[in-house]
């Protein structure tokens, strides 16, 4: 998946000679496991974003069925309003990434501070955004000991309960604190978790940081962060919601993470892939398109071809996840009207403009994995508060606050 330029798009056809099939055919014909994987070249009426594509060689790899989501993105001048601007963007329901509501003043959605505010709400599951440092408890040869745990920003947590730990620990006297020890006993609380490990972990009250609720059907807080399926299945749309975590898109586009979704409507695709470029691109063809399509009739025209099995290892590689992230629109909507928004309210934070964010525009089979981001501003940090470490030597007791459940009751 690279950048659709002109000098990376132009095809050498040079000792590639490849014969057709004389009778035309539409991608409705072609399904996984009966026709896909095959070469075709498209032809007839094709939408402006693909016809670079037509009359040239292609890979049709897989096809895929998925609700999108048509969306535009919101930009602000710090000196003007908002402004919903650029082509439309498709965003498909399984997209991996965390979204927010916008608030009606337009700032930045609400977060927990700490995890005693967390506890407090005790959420099924939570969206750590911030680095922080927690506790494992582990057994060995028969005794309770504890491992420091770096838990990342972008985690997802399954919450148990609270409970609280005594611990054994040292404590220096004296003016200088440097005459005498003693062992002394201390109680901390701790928000008990599972990691995407099945681990549990413990998360201290007073970590600071940002942190939010994943959202389900049954709680109600504005600090809760989203899924795109879990938005378009519980919201109307039209509305308004800024990207926090996940994969930009993958063509260059004004791209601020905060947009407008507007409707959602379920669509077939096939992932395809040029095949005699020096860095083939992926491309998303919808099935309904009333193009004309030509099948290859000799697999040796071009099977041989170095940039062909480039072809195929780049859509081993990629194919489903490129169907699964943030793409521009086919028809190359630059004509669209640019609409003004107008917050409802002040804003309670001071006003920054939205920044442009770095896009995924060069990926083969050669790059590594896109990597998910965080959209925040440059103001915003997943940093935790650095603490001096605790002089914790053993762990006597721990025991269970409330669980999730009882929370409830």
């Amino acid at each position: 998946m690279a950048s659709n330029t002109a000098e990376e798009e132009t095809v050498s056809p040079v000792g590639c000679e490849i014969e057709w099939d004389s009778e035309t055919c539409r991608l409705t014909e072609f399904e996984n496991g009966s026709g896909l994987p095959r070469v075709v070249k498209l032809d007839g009426d094709l939408p402006q974003g693909l016809n670079i594509y037509k009359k040239q060689p292609i890979l049709l790899y897989a096809r895929t069925n998925k609700t999108h989501v048509g969306a535009r993105t919101i930009y602000h001048d710090k000196n003007g309003p908002y402004y919903e601007v650029g082509q439309t963007l498709l965003i498909p329901d399984d997209f991996d990434g965390w979204f927010e509501m916008v608030p009606q003043d337009f700032d930045r959605g609400a977060y927990f501070h700490n995890i005693q505010e967390v506890a407090d709400v005790m959420p099924g599951k939570i969206f750590t955004r911030t680095n922080i440092q927690a506790i494992r408890v582990v057994t060995e040869d028969g005794e309770q000991i504890f491992k420091e745990r770096k838990i990342s920003a972008g985690t997802v947590l399954r919450v148990l309960g609270s409970f609280a730990a005594k611990w054994r620990t040292t404590a220096e006297k004296g003016v200088m604190k440097n005459k005498s020890k003693e062992w002394v006993t201390m109680e901390m609380k701790y928000l008990k978790c599972v990691d995407i490990d099945e681990k549990e972990v413990l998360l201290p009250f007073d970590a600071q940081g940002k942190f939010n609720a994943v959202y389900q059907k049954d709680l109600n807080d504005s600090r809760c962060v989203f899924r795109l399926k879990d938005i378009v299945s519980n919201f109307e749309l039209p509305l308004k919601v800024c990207l926090l975590y996940g994969k930009a898109p993958t063509m260059p586009c004004i791209f601020t993470g905060m947009l407008n979704l507007k409707k959602q409507w379920k669509e077939d695709c096939i992932i395809a892939s040029t095949i005699l470029n020096k860095r083939n691109v992926l491309i998303e063809i919808p099935v309904s398109l009333q193009c004309c399509v030509y099948k290859a009739t000799k697999e040796a025209d071009y099977c041989e071809k170095s940039t062909y099995k480039d072809a195929q290892k780049l859509c081993e590689k990629y194919a489903l996840k490129f169907a699964s992230m943030i793409k521009l629109s086919p028809e190359l909507d630059t004509n669209q009207q640019t609409i003004q928004h107008i917050p409802t309210q002040k804003r309670k934070t001071r006003d920054e403009s939205l920044r442009m964010l770095d896009l995924i525009t060069n990926i083969s089979i050669t790059d590594d994995e896109p990597c998910d981001q965080f959209m925040e501003s440059h103001t915003d940090s997943v940093q935790s508060i650095e603490k001096g470490p605790t002089p914790i030597k053993k762990m006597l007791e721990l025991k269970e606050l409330q669980s999730r459940e009882s929370h409830f009751c």
